[in-house]
């Protein structure tokens, strides 16, 4: 019964937080060549429903951008961005066969 209760506050907690996630994002925080890139942040929250999916370090409700911990070059133990975000979002979409995995299917012109 324990279990139970336990898991039904960790999904609810997820699914909260999920809520309240911002509709729509632009990550241009290290744009050199390539046009930034626009994510629908609220329709993948909504789909992975753990934040902790993709904002790895941070407890629930305490989300950063991810540029917070990566940055342009490679810093102490995060990799640069650009790896992060390459490894994070083009892994899941070749993972899961869905989504964008070539370059201008996220960096629109």
């Amino acid at each position: 019964m324990l279990m139970a209760v336990v898991m039904v506050a960790v999904f609810s907690a997820s699914v909260i937080v999920a809520a309240d996630a911002p509709e729509k994002i632009v990550i241009n925080e290290i744009q050199k060549s390539k046009p930034a890139v626009t994510l629908n942040h609220k329709a993948h929250a909504d789909k992975i429903g753990k934040c902790q999916t993709c904002h790895h370090k941070n407890e629930a409700g305490k989300e950063q951008k991810c540029s917070e911990c990566h940055k342009a070059t490679k810093t102490g133990d995060a990799p640069e961005f650009k790896e992060a975000m390459h490894g994070k979002c083009k892994g899941c979409h070749s993972k899961e066969k869905k989504g964008p995995t070539k370059c201008d299917e996220c960096h629109k012109k």
